[in-house]
């Protein structure tokens, strides 16, 4: 009977909690972000053709609050071609889809990423041409600071796909940007 009743109990300070949660809220925002296509060549055939193309470029970010403690997140990575080494280019972009757990420590949120990111890169060159997308997991760390009651700042860095054998080929890949913009939540 006891057992029952603590049950109830539960499923009524659940149901209480969810009831009187507050309705998400959602935000928007870009960033400058430092992006880095690590490439790594596994061929074993001279000469070595690995490289990093390194770019800035622009990543596009929107999601909603779920919890206090909790958002949901979608980042969208804008293309930018770069060479990763002589004779060799590569051109990429994500979208990748995260939990975003974060924590107040006075005015400042510290936040984690983990979720799942695609990323689609088209090569040319002498190593490698041609269009591969690969999806894995992705994540991150940040930091956010509110300007306002609506606007904040944040910085971070997200890992977005670190993947051997890239596309069948012998190529390591890692995709990753060091980010920091603005974000404005909706009111």
């Amino acid at each position: 009977m006891t057992k029952k009743l603590l049950a109830i109990a539960l499923g009524t300070a659940a149901t209480i909690g969810v009831a009187h949660a507050a309705p998400p809220t959602f935000y928007a925002g870009g960033d400058i972000s430092g992006f880095t296509s690590k490439i790594e060549d596994k061929t074993g055939i001279p000469p070595n053709e690995s490289g990093s193309a390194k770019a800035t470029t622009l990543r596009l970010r929107g999601g909603m609050h779920i919890l206090d403690w909790l958002d949901a997140e979608m980042h969208i990575v804008l293309p930018q071609d770069k060479d990763y080494s002589t004779n060799n280019k590569v051109k990429t972009s994500v979208v990748g889809l995260f939990a975003k757990p974060n924590y107040n420590v006075g005015p400042v949120n510290l936040y984690g990423l983990v979720g799942f990111a695609q990323s689609k890169m088209d090569f040319s060159g002498s190593l490698a041409t041609g269009s591969q997308t690969e999806s894995g997991v992705a994540y991150g760390v940040g930091v956010q600071y509110p300007f306002t009651r609506n606007l904040s700042g944040s910085i971070d860095y997200v890992q977005y796909l670190k993947k051997s054998n890239f596309g069948g080929v012998p190529l390591d890949v890692t995709n990753s940007a060091i980010s920091a913009g603005v974000l404005y939540t909706f009111k």
